[in-house]
């Protein structure tokens, strides 16, 4: 049901000698009996319905808002004939208040959905988020199948500590949670927060008056985009993937990164750690970061790997064998220098959002540095072959030579960037330096 295959960066790795970095690639593929199992989808569409939500965000003369749009995307998933009868949806509202607008329904009574989205636009104040996304994980709660929330926000909201409350709970629940922020006054890093730590994915929406590039959105594209999200969801045939690492004595696991499709951080606090669920034919490939002591010339199991998942398709749940993780200790330096360049793409790829987030804080105080920084970006998305984040680092190149700053949509829209424009690339060659950086080699 599960496919699983691993590689370390390096087979070989310096003797006595401490603090050596082992990056360890991880992919896992539904196997063909879980890829014809497409279990039924139960999402929750929880929407902003404030006051800022009436704004204009096309071209002048074509006169739609945000809601307006939201409203039209939600009536072009129901009529795209994607979702079958045992689908189901769920709408929430939020403003001062939250509300359930619409219960758990079969996609199949079209009729009482379509009034129920029609009902959105009857709404209007605050931001509180939080209860709304209560009221959505209450409705997920018990749900068979692949279950999901999209949440479509404009702004700040009023009760940040309930979000980040509620953000748990549905990690806990290993319910994902894709976010939609149109506009440059969403709270960006919160709503990261929420796709990271449920492994969803951001979805950044500009509106079409100020002009999108790639990797944002255009606000006129939104129905487009939502549907695309919802066949991702479809084809998610193994949810609920769980990791488990044991290693042995003075072996520290640092970091767990989701680096494809999308990219997002793994809690490695939480265990067993979840890793989200995997759609039919991509899969999703993982990056775990290991920090190793001195080890004398030997080979060495170093951790012990255990995944679980479900295929609710299927009515299955596994477990997989349990995966050895063993390099080999070595006094030759040139044996332990030779890398695997698929896993140090996969690394270099990761290590972009950091870059970026760097350079977005470098820009407030030292936008010299943060032109060099971005730069190094730069060069590395070029050699990956990431050309959409290569075009968006030129125009923030050009936008920090010119006013020595970044705005906040051009930050936005490159930390979002970093996190869904992933590529699976063709080799590209390592400097020494950038071996010596990131391996510790």
């Amino acid at each position: 049901m599960l496919d699983v295959t691993h590689q370390l960066h390096r087979d070989h790795l310096l003797a006595h000698t401490g603090q050596q970095k082992l990056f360890l690639l991880l992919t896992l593929k539904p196997g063909p009996e879980a890829i014809q199992a497409r279990p039924p989808l139960a999402v929750a569409f929880v929407v902003d319905t404030s006051g800022s939500m009436r704004e204009n965000v096309t071209a002048s003369g074509k006169g739609r808002n945000k809601m307006d749009l939201v409203i039209e995307s939600l009536r072009g998933i129901l009529m795209s004939g994607m979702l079958g009868a045992q689908d189901r949806v769920s709408l929430v509202q939020f403003d001062d208040r939250a509300s359930v607008v619409l219960p758990m329904t079969s996609s199949a009574q079209r009729a009482r959905l379509m009034a129920g989205i029609e009902r959105l636009d009857w709404h209007t104040g605050g931001t509180h988020m939080g209860a709304g996304m209560g009221l959505a994980r209450e409705a997920l709660e018990g749900q068979e199948g692949s279950v999901r929330m999209v949440l479509l926000t404009d702004g700040q909201t009023s009760d940040e500590a309930l979000v980040r409350s509620e953000t748990q709970k549905f990690a806990a629940k290993q319910i994902p949670v894709t976010t939609v922020g149109v506009g440059d006054e969403v709270n960006t890093d919160l709503l990261m927060l929420m796709t990271d730590q449920t492994q969803g994915k951001p979805i950044d929406v500009v509106p079409d008056t100020h002009n999108p590039q790639p990797p944002a959105v255009r606000a006129s594209d939104l129905p487009a985009v939502l549907l695309g999200d919802l066949r991702q969801s479809l084809s998610e045939v193994v949810t609920r993937v769980s990791l488990s690492v044991k290693t042995v004595k003075d072996v520290v696991l640092e970091r767990v990164t989701r680096v494809h499709p999308t990219q997002t951080e793994v809690d490695i606090k939480q265990q067993p750690m979840s890793l989200g669920n995997l759609a039919g034919q991509a899969g999703a490939t993982f990056i775990l970061e290991f920090t190793l002591p001195v080890r004398p010339p030997a080979r060495i199991r170093l951790a012990q790997l255990g995944i679980t998942f479900q295929v609710p398709g299927a009515q299955f749940t596994g477990e997989l064998p349990p995966i050895d993780v063993v390099a080999e200790f070595t006094q030759n330096e040139e044996v332990a220098g030779r890398l695997k360049p698929e896993v140090m793409r996969f690394v270099q790829q990761r290590n972009i959002e950091g870059m970026l987030s760097q350079a977005i804080q470098e820009a407030q105080k030292n936008p010299q540095q943060a032109q060099k920084t971005l730069q190094m970006a730069r060069e590395v998305t070029e050699r990956l072959g990431s050309r959409t984040m290569t075009q968006a680092l030129d125009r923030a190149l050009q936008e920090i030579g010119q006013s020595k700053t970044l705005s906040a949509g051009t930050a936005k829209t490159l930390r979002i960037g970093s996190k869904t424009q992933t590529v699976k690339t063709a080799d590209v060659p390592l400097t020494d330096e950038e071996i010596r950086r990131i391996s510790g080699t």
